[in-house]
């Protein structure tokens, strides 16, 4: 049977799993079977984590991919917790009147230093046990032998067919005969297949220094485009950071610092409790509460933005203080929360889980910022460059557009804990897709599975609410009673009515602690699967 063949299991995919050793959950099929076969074949969790990463680049390029970047926390039981922080930052050469405004939403100009090969193959060297071509084998294969169009996949190409028709190479792979391409129809990235089969023989080095980063420099150089030799050969990333936790009703929240979206969630928790807010609650008391919260902590971002290179011990503990989660209740209760006007901004991504049966845990966000990053692909090596450059603000800000930009970024993989010292283990590994919708949809995540006792999947099926900086909730059908629409007006404006399970608001994949061992769940929102053994 073929890798196509055996992969079309997506029409019928199962959003959630129990095992007694080891879970994967991610946002494709394809990859959690290549994760699990990773598994099976003696990988630990960061090989399976990297191979469904590298197989995520094939069956998601609208999503993530090889011109991205990436961000992920791995607990070992025996060498502790760190982030491989992969957030990508600006060319050298890079300045403020290189860029105009259009330049920054889409082209060669848009695109920060692509670091998810960097970042997944730095993962792969320090805690991997197989080989990396092993990890990268599956995936040459997807991109060659090619996927089966998924409906999300095909309403993505349909949505940028006009920018994706202007690349003769890039209409036809992703529109073949001049139209999307339709359900169920075989998509091959032959392309693609040449530079992980290059990964495979050169190592990940070549992205940067080699044939690959040539080919990247070359393309630059003949679209317009800003990243040079020395932007790839002297990257830098990862850096191996300290995660940022806190003490949540008990047990211990860890996630990633800046400029990640893990200091806002864990504001988010803070300040739930801080409101008294808890199972108890009425769905819409409940609801309400949520759109505050994900309002005032975007608020409090937008207020006292951080670099990461200069933040301090005591900066980051004043963060996330329980003086500061009192302060922010405070102005929720008094309706305090200045609007402003902003937009959501655009941005995708996706997420895995993977626990092993040795208890090593990966938690991995990966992005190209947009739909289909800048809208252009390096047409000799298969894939869309990102465009992070459209999220850096055009005033003084520590992300603010200049040389060496770092944009702020709402990814935020986090691990719960429970238990002290060598007794720390734990119970819940989550991660989300969605722009802002990410912190959101995690705080729903996780607020539902420790405060209103609900099953993993559940947690994740549960409608979700959105509030905009702007003052705009966004509310998903199920949840738009009379009365928490009466409430949201006299806070908000009024609200925007999402489908039941709104493709917008946000994708989680989870896996959490069960009596019997692990249990994972995908977010029926988009085509996600869980499995394990």
């Amino acid at each position: 049977m073929s890798i196509v063949e055996s992969h079309t299991a997506l029409l019928a995919p199962a959003k959630w799993a129990t095992g007694r050793s080891a879970m994967v959950a991610t946002a494709f099929p394809a990859a959690t079977d290549i994760a699990v076969d990773i598994l099976g074949r003696g990988g630990n969790a960061v090989d399976a984590a990297v191979a469904a990463a590298w197989a995520l680049s094939v069956c998601e390029p609208s999503g993530s991919g090889l011109g991205g970047q990436a961000i992920l926390m791995v607990h070992s039981p025996t060498l502790g917790d760190v982030v491989l922080d992969g957030h990508s930052h600006g060319p050298q050469g890079l300045t403020r009147k290189q860029v105009d405004r259009a330049q920054q939403r889409k082209g060669f100009r848009a695109c920060t230093i692509p670091s998810m090969p960097a970042t997944v193959g730095a993962a792969h060297a320090k805690f991997g046990r197989l080989p990396l071509a092993e990890t990268l084998a599956p995936s040459v294969q997807l991109a060659e032998e090619g996927i089966p169009v998924s409906k999300l996949l095909r309403r993505h190409i349909q949505w940028c067919e006009r920018s994706l028709s202007a690349s003769e190479a890039t209409a036809r792979t992703f529109l073949p005969g001049g139209r999307p391409p339709k359900r169920r129809q075989v998509l091959r990235q032959p392309e693609l297949a040449e530079t992980l089969r290059r990964l495979q023989q050169h190592g990940i080095d070549d992205f940067y220094r080699g044939g690959i980063a040539r080919d990247i420099v070359d393309d630059h150089a003949m679209h317009g485009g800003l990243i040079d030799a020395h932007d790839l050969a002297e990257l830098g990333l990862p850096v191996f950071r300290k995660p940022v936790e806190i003490q949540y009703r008990g047990r211990t929240v860890s996630s990633t610092p800046p400029p990640g979206g893990g200091l806002q969630l864990l504001l988010g928790l803070k300040v739930v409790e801080a409101l008294g807010l808890d199972g108890g609650a009425a769905d819409d008391e409940w609801h309400e509460g949520m759109a505050a919260i994900v309002q005032a902590i975007f608020r409090e971002r937008s207020d006292w933005p951080v670099h990461p290179d200069k933040i301090s011990g005591s900066m980051m503990n004043w963060l996330l203080s329980e003086a500061r989660a009192e302060e922010v209740a405070d102005k929720i209760r008094q309706r305090a929360v200045p609007v402003v006007r902003a937009s959501e901004g655009p941005g995708d991504t996706t997420h895995l889980c993977v626990v092993d049966g040795d208890g090593m845990v990966v938690s991995l966000t990966q992005s190209i910022q947009s739909l289909f990053g800048a809208k252009v692909m390096n047409e000799r090596l298969g894939f869309f460059y990102n465009n992070y450059l459209t999220t850096c603000p055009r005033y003084r800000h520590p992300s603010r557009l200049r040389r060496n930009a770092m944009p702020q970024s709402n990814a935020a993989p986090t691990i719960v804990f429970e238990g002290d010292g060598a007794d720390r283990r734990p119970v819940l590994i989550v991660g989300s897709a969605g722009s802002r919708r990410i912190t959101s949809s995690i705080l729903h995540t996780i607020t539902n599975v420790l405060d209103r006792g609900m099953s993993l999947f559940d947690a994740l099926d549960a409608p979700r609410v959105h509030a905009t900086l702007s003052g705009r909730p966004m509310v998903e059908k199920r949840a738009a009673t009379p009365e928490l629409l009466t409430r949201l007006e006299a806070r908000f404006r009024p609200a925007r009515i999402k489908a039941e399970r709104s493709y917008s608001m946000g994708a989680v994949q989870a896996i959490a602690s069960s009596q019997d061992g692990w249990v994972g769940a995908a977010d029926p929102r988009r085509e996600g699967t869980a499995s394990g053994f």
